[in-house]
């Protein structure tokens, strides 16, 4: 599926969200550990009023942490809402469809774009993937 998304970073690699899943980008700050939950779940915070579970999209890809996940992308999917820590925001744009393959799961693919390589994140598994992991 080619279209627009936003390209985000985590350490070294860079992945894209859909554009019509993002609602919102923010710092990732103000937010309330849940002690006990997984690792991948780094708390919840309260958006204008919203209790929203926030995850570390690198825990849930099965990455190492490498960055300081100062960002935050607020995704919605099927009337569910998560937020994901990132490393950084880079950019919003048009971006082809995949054209590589990937052992993940919950990657639809990667595209080769600039000389890098992105991993394109199949939002629909991923939040598969969030429900059993949420608080």
């Amino acid at each position: 599926m080619s279209g627009v998304h936003v390209r985000v970073g985590l350490g070294d690699e860079t992945y894209a969200l859909p554009v019509g899943n993002v609602t919102e980008t923010a710092t990732a700050d103000g937010l309330a550990p849940l002690p006990g939950s997984p690792p991948s779940v780094v708390g919840v915070c309260n958006l204008r009023g919203e209790l929203l579970p926030v995850f570390d999209l690198a825990g849930v890809l099965g990455l190492p942490r490498s960055g300081n996940g100062e960002r935050m992308v607020v995704l919605e999917h099927s009337k569910h809402r998560a937020g994901l820590v990132v490393d950084a925001v880079h950019d919003v744009g048009p971006l082809g469809g995949p054209t590589e393959e990937v052992e993940s799961d919950l990657l639809e693919g990667a595209v080769l774009d600039d000389g890098a390589l992105v991993g394109i994140v199949d939002v629909a598994r991923l939040f598969d993937r969030l429900a059993r992991e949420a608080p």
